[in-house]
């Protein structure tokens, strides 16, 4: 991994939380009454959770952490009121304290006897905070799991391309970086598709598929001309393509005058005389 990957990795992360923040909430309305049914439920900090999902649904995390996090302190031990907890604390940029929810909500998600979509989300979500953490390790089987059962998104298959690549597994990596760039990119940031663009033409290019791996660093240096990483590999891989077409040239060169010295016939040494023939087995010498 480069170090100039890790030094923009934050850069990523927000990008991650930013499109998380941006994205339309569930019919929150619809976990209050199932919160309500299935989950935690008491008067005495129900008024709690419904003003936090309220406040949730309207994107309002800072409002919503204050109302369930009274819930918490009331004894309130909710799947989704730690769930959204969860979310909320990594849009805060508090990605330890979301841990710590998360890793409670997926405990309460396990023991839910009626099925709710958090129990498919918490994949993604969970592997994302740890992977903010880098507690890639840990977010490694996750954000896999995430990627068979979630919603596919750019985000999303770029991580595990990300843990596959860590891994060394350049041919997993390549795969999933595939299906990231064939994701929405419309809402990255220049700077993080340019880096996106290049870390993948870096996999690519030591599967030896130089035309992709140039193709994405022009589109790179399309973004950041000044990405001096980009720029180098890009020399690298000309040089290679170069000395490729040069070979292929020689060979070339040697297969056409193989082929016309076979048109003459091919010399072979003459046979060797009789005399100079081993005596059959019984001839006198």
């Amino acid at each position: 991994m480069s170090r100039a990957f890790s030094k923009n990795l934050f850069i990523l992360l927000a990008f991650f939380l930013g499109v998380l923040s941006a994205t339309p909430a569930r019919a929150q309305s619809q976990d209050f009454e199932f919160y309500k049914k299935y989950g935690h439920a008491s008067k005495q900090w129900n008024d709690y959770v419904q003003q936090g999902f309220a406040a949730y649904d309207r994107q309002n995390c800072e409002e919503a952490m204050t109302a369930l996090k009274q819930a918490i302190a009331s004894q309130c031990q909710d799947a989704l009121v730690y769930y959204k907890l969860a979310v909320c604390s990594e849009v805060a940029g508090t990605p330890y304290t979301a841990l710590q929810y998360y890793q409670l909500a997926e405990e309460k998600l396990g023991k839910l006897e009626v099925l709710h979509p958090y129990q498919k989300d918490i994949f993604e979500s969970y592997g994302r905070a740890l992977f903010q953490a880098k507690r890639f390790d840990e977010a490694f089987p996750y954000l896999v799991r995430a990627a068979a059962v979630g919603t596919p998104s750019f985000g999303l298959y770029y991580m595990v391309g990300f843990l596959y690549a860590k891994k060394g597994d350049t041919k997993a990596a390549v795969e999933f970086f595939d299906k990231a760039l064939a994701q929405d990119t419309s809402k990255a940031p220049p700077p993080i598709l340019a880096l996106v663009y290049r870390e993948v033409a870096k996999s690519y290019a030591k599967e030896k598929n130089h035309n992709k791996a140039m193709d994405l660093l022009s589109r790179t240096l399309q973004i950041n001309p000044n990405d001096q990483e980009a720029i180098q590999l890009k020399n690298q891989i000309s040089n290679a393509l170069t000395q490729e077409s040069i070979i292929q040239m020689i060979q070339s060169a040697e297969g056409q005058v193989s082929g016309s010295g076979g048109a003459t016939g091919i010399s072979k040494p003459p046979p060797p005389a009789a005399s100079k023939l081993p005596p059959l087995e019984g001839q006198a010498v």
